[in-house]
């Protein structure tokens, strides 16, 4: 790998040859007026004029193992201003050295071409293109005896694969065509590598390619199936039963700190099947948002605390702050975090989110700038089940944080909350309703100090205890899948979207001034449950067993809706972002430390039904402001 020193001293020599080449093709008069010395002081100059340009925006630091067309561009751009700049010099200052017009054009165009020719065979090198780069003779294929691979997506996240494997020995593929999502680029060609047709016919282009045989072929999706137009609901299904590899790229926050200088596949899994086409948001703000910010999250071995944690870390942050009072899913998350992010510093916190003198010494030690809450009891019918336990982790515990946060001096604080908490009939979205009540009325006490905030959604997929994994089981015991009601729909995402998602709305909810808001995510169009499960079947059910496999209606479990909402009725919309909704809260729907503590007394004496009736009271009453009478 070419140092930065060394870097300096190619372009100043090609500056020196350049400028000689320049000269002696403009004059025919030997020196210029100021005799040799001039001319040599001008060559130096010129030199000094091609790094200077480029040391402000850090030029050298770039590798030239990955030179593409916009460092070439930039060299343009270098070499023209360096020219430019050094024609001022000898017309102001150094009139004796001056050369007629041709020199500077011919010494620009020289500069320009050796600095491009020096960087493309650099990574020539790399990519054993050098031989090829220099004579028009057919040359060996890097890629010879590899297995062959087909491209799937648009044309620009095609180009964009391509561009990063073409050309790599080590990618484990060699491209054999491309499929689009339309007819419109059918026969031509992307970076060499020819298109072959639309996602219509993609079944055909396969029994083309394999001929009944290479096991080894793979289909590698570069854009999410599910914003594929053309791509038939069951050709995917039949293309897994057959022996092809169907691979697709990793997300950011999938990628560990060393995967970012690599190009790495992984298998297509259900989630990337059956959610609907994802929101894509830029990365920019979220890097600039999080670099270099101490992050904690509570509940990070729960399914979105671990992501978050994933993404936190893939995104810069200083420190990772873990908790959670788990102690194999915090050792797990703590462990995958030092093995792929090793330059961010990490601790690992056991901790009881209902323990308030806990969670206070925790903030005060390790003093995050941001806070994401995720730690919280989910499963609908154990909370219906348990609601005081419900009570002291999802209300008290959300208390114990924001409180903490606060007197601590946080940035930012958000909680996780859920479309449940929109007309609750559960005791868990009951509890997150107060929960969310509670951040409303810290960010109206002291507006501020610390920004509070909520983020609202819907089922992720892929989630502990997401029905994916519950109907793959079913399915693979051979059935029958067992649905709660045949017009149950819920709203579903895949967990990075999520978290992406999430921390987008961080970033919208500091710029909010401390303002009451919940935001909530762009979950798309409910899906049916009983659609999902016929999906899963055709995926996962072996050939010719789909119709074996029975799906069987067992009735609406305690605390179930048939539909959830991700806006309640007395809640305003204000803004409509990518991918979000910025909501405004009922004004009467906060729940102060006061009423905490009153609702957690409450449950130490009262019964279960008791506490029920209780919590579902205090939500009815922040959502409406009616009193409702004293319970002794």
């Amino acid at each position: 790998m070419l140092t930065i020193s060394t870097k300096l001293l190619i372009d100043v020599l090609i500056a020196l040859v350049a400028f000689t080449g320049g000269w002696f093709l403009a004059s025919s008069d030997g020196w210029p007026a100021g005799g040799a010395v001039a001319w040599a002081l001008n060559a130096l100059i010129f030199a000094g004029l091609i790094v200077a340009v480029q040391l402000p925006a850090r030029v050298y630091r770039h590798s030239w193992r990955y030179v593409s067309p916009p460092d070439l561009l930039r060299i343009v751009q270098v070499a023209l201003f360096a020219t430019l700049g050094l024609a001022l010099i000898d017309y102001f200052l150094l009139p004796s050295a001056m050369g007629p017009g041709e020199f500077y054009g011919f010494t620009w165009m020289l500069a320009t071409g050796s600095m491009m020719l020096v960087r493309t065979a650099v990574r020539a090198v790399r990519e054993q293109r050098l031989t090829e780069l220099l004579l028009p003779l057919p040359v060996k294929d890097v890629h010879e005896g590899l297995p062959r691979m087909v491209l799937i997506g648009n044309p620009a996240d095609v180009d964009a694969t391509l561009r990063e494997v073409v050309d790599r020995q080590d990618f484990g593929y060699v491209p054999a065509g491309i499929v689009l999502d339309d007819d419109s680029m059918m026969g031509q060609g992307i970076r060499g590598v020819r298109v072959l047709g639309s996602t219509r016919v993609l079944e055909s282009i396969v029994d083309a390619q394999t001929d009944g045989g290479d096991s080894g072929f793979a289909l590698v999706f570069t854009t999410p199936p599910a914003s594929l137009t053309g791509l038939d609901r069951g050709a995917i299904a039949r293309l897994r039963k057959r022996d092809v590899r169907i691979l697709t790229l990793p997300r950011t926050a999938e990628l560990s700190e060393s995967d970012h200088r690599r190009f790495r596949l992984r298998k297509l899994r259900l989630e990337d099947l059956l959610s609907r086409a994802p929101v894509n948001l830029p990365l920019d703000p979220l890097r600039s948002g999080f670099r270099n910010r101490r992050v904690m999250v509570t509940g990070a071995g729960g399914t979105i605390g671990s992501e978050l944690c994933r993404q936190a870390a893939a995104l810069g942050c200083s420190e990772l702050i873990m908790l959670d009072l788990a102690e194999t899913p915090l050792f797990d998350i703590d462990r995958e975090i030092s093995e792929r992010f090793t330059s961010v510093k990490r601790r690992a916190l056991l901790r009881d989110i209902r323990d308030g003198r806990a969670i206070r010494e925790a903030i005060s030690a390790t003093r995050p700038e941001v806070i994401f809450h995720a730690a919280a009891l989910k499963h609908v019918s154990l909370m219906e089940d348990h609601p005081r336990q419900a009570v002291e982790t999802n209300v008290l515990g959300t208390a114990n944080v924001a409180k903490a946060a606060r007197e601590f001096g946080v940035s930012q604080m958000v909680l996780i909350s859920t479309d449940k908490a929109v007309e609750p009939v559960n005791i868990m979205g009951a509890a997150k309703r107060l929960a969310e009540g509670v951040i409303h009325k810290m960010a109206e006490d002291e507006p501020g100090s610390t920004r509070f905030g909520v983020v609202r959604f819907g089922n992720v997929l892929g989630s502990n205890g997401s029905v994916v994994p519950i109907f793959r089981s079913q399915i693979e015991s051979g059935g029958p899948v067992t649905i709660t009601h045949p017009d149950m729909e819920r709203y579903f995402m895949t967990v990075p979207e999520a978290v992406q998602l999430v921390l987008h709305a961080t970033i919208e909810a500091a710029k909010n001034g401390g303002e009451p808001a919940v935001y909530v995510l762009d979950m798309g169009e409910p899906v049916k449950i009983m659609d999902m499960a016929q999906r899963l079947i055709e995926l996962c059910a072996p050939a010719g067993k789909e119709s074996d496999i029975e799906i069987e209606t067992i009735g609406l479990r305690p605390g179930e809706k048939l539909r959830e909402d991700l806006v309640d009725e007395g809640e305003a919309l204000l803004s409509v972002l990518d991918g979000l909704q910025k909501v405004k809260p009922n004004p009467n729907s906060r729940f102060s430390l006061k009423d905490v503590e009153a609702l957690v007394a409450y449950s130490k004496s009262k019964s279960s039904v008791e506490l029920s009736d209780r919590i579902h009271a205090e939500v009815r009453r922040i959502r409406t402001n009616s009193e409702i009478s004293k319970q002794q």
